[in-house]
C-alpha cells in the first residue's frame, strides 16, 4: 500500500526519532559500561595496593624485631629510620615505605592515668609537660597551661574540671570534652583554646598511643628537628640549642643509659626535675610505618602503627589515606 504523499513526512519523522533514541540508549549503555570498566579496574587496583601495603607492614615487623633482637636494651637509629625506601613491584608498580619511631611524641592520652575502678584522672605532670611544651613551641605561658588542662579534661572520664580546664564544649566547634582517650591528634583542635594555627604548630610532635603510661623519649632515635621534645623535660636547664647538639652529637654506638645522657648535656642530676631521669628510655615500642603502593596512575597510602614487645611486632592501628 502506498502511503499517501501528507504521511511521508510523519513516517520520516518517526524513524529518525526511533534512530535517536536508539542512539541515545546506546551511547547510555556503553557509558555506563565504560563507568563499570574502570570502577572494576580501580576496585582492583584498591584490592592489590592493599595486599602490598599489608606486605610493607609484615616485613616492617620482621626488621623491627630483627633489629630488638640484636640489641635487646636499646634501640639505635640508622638507615633505616626515617628514610624512604622504594621497591619494584611484580606487577610493574612501586611500594614507599618509611619506618619512624613512633613514641618520640608526646602522648595525649598519657594526660589522664588509670584508677583502679577503671575511671581516668588527670595527671598533673603530664599537664605541665604539655604546657612546657606549648611554651618551648612559643606559646604564652598562661595559654598553654590553659590548653594543656582543656586536653587533660577533654581525655580524663571525669566531668569535673581542671582549675585552668573545662569541660565545656569549644566555642569554635561546638563539641563538648569527650571524656574518653584521643583517637587521632587531629582532635585537640576541638580543645577549648586550640586554633588550627597552633594545631599545626604543636601536630608534629604529638601522638595518640593507645596507652596512658608515662612519656618516654628515646635520644637515640630523635630527630634534630624533635629537639623540643627534649627540652619539654627540662626546660629551666636545657635550651633548644642544646637539645640540638646533643642529637648531632650522640656517640656512633648511641647513649649507653639514659645517665650517659644527661651526663652529655652537662646538667647536674641534682638540678633536673624528678621525673626527667625515668622519661629518657633507650628502648623503643611503638614504631610508625608510612606506605604507599602505586601503579598505572593510581595510589593507595596508608599509615600503620606498630607495637614491638618481646613476643614481637604486632599492627595495632591502621589507616588508609594520601601518602603525608
Amino acid at each position: 500500500m502506498t502511503p499517501r504523499p501528507d504521511e511521508r513526512g510523519a513516517a520520516l519523522l518517526t524513524v529518525l526519532m526511533l534512530v535517536a533514541v536508539i542512539a541515545t540508549l546506546a551511547a547510555t549503555t556503553l557509558d555506563r559500561l565504560t563507568v563499570a570498566t574502570r570502577l572494576a579496574a580501580n576496585a582492583g587496583i584498591a584490592a592489590q595496593g592493599r595486599e602490598w601495603l599489608g606486605l610493607a607492614e609484615q616485613l616492617a615487623a620482621v626488621r623491627l624485631q630483627d633489629l630488638a633482637a640484636a640489641d635487646p636494651a636499646r634501640t639505635l637509629g640508622g638507615p633505616w629510620l626515617g628514610q624512604v625506601r622504594e621497591i619494584r613491584l611484580p606487577d610493574g608498580g612501586t611500594l614507599r615505605a618509611e619506618v619512624r619511631d613512633g613514641g618520640n611524641c608526646f602522648n595525649l592520652n598519657g594526660l589522664a592515668r588509670a584508677q583502679i575502678d577503671g575511671t581516668t584522672v588527670a595527671d598533673p605532670a603530664a599537664v605541665q609537660l604539655l604546657s612546657q611544651l606549648l611554651m618551648v613551641l612559643g606559646v604564652d605561658g598562661n595559654r598553654a597551661a590553659n590548653i594543656a588542662s582543656a586536653a587533660a579534661d577533654w581525655v580524663d572520664s571525669d566531668r569535673t574540671p581542671l582549675p585552668a580546664g573545662t569541660e565545656q564544649a569549644n566555642g569554635a566547634s561546638g563539641w563538648p570534652p569527650a571524656n574518653a582517650p584521643f583517637a587521632d591528634v587531629s582532635e585537640l583542635g576541638a580543645v577549648q583554646g586550640v586554633t588550627p594555627d597552633l594545631l599545626g604548630l604543636v601536630s608534629p610532635f604529638l601522638c595518640a598511643l593507645p596507652d596512658s603510661g608515662p612519656q618516654a623519649i628515646n635520644p637515640n632515635t630523635l630527630a634534630p628537628e624533635q629537639a623540643p621534645l627534649l627540652v619539654m623535660l627540662a626546660p629551666q636547664q636545657l635550651s633548644l640549642s642544646a637539645a640540638r647538639a646533643l642529637i648531632a652529637g650522640r656517640p656512633l654506638a648511641g647513649y649507653a643509659s639514659s645517665v650517659a645522657f644527661w651526663q652529655a648535656s652537662g646538667i647536674a642530676a641534682t638540678s633536673l626535675p624528678p621525673a626527667a631521669g625515668e622519661q629518657i628510655r633507650l628502648k623503643s615500642r611503638w614504631f610508625e610505618l608510612r606506605a604507599e603502593a602505586s601503579n598505572s596512575g593510581q595510589s593507595l597510602a596508608s599509615t600503620s602503627l606498630l607495637d614491638l614487645r618481646e613476643s614481637g611486632a604486632r599492627i595495632v592501628r591502621r589507616r588508609y589515606g594520601s601518602w603525608q
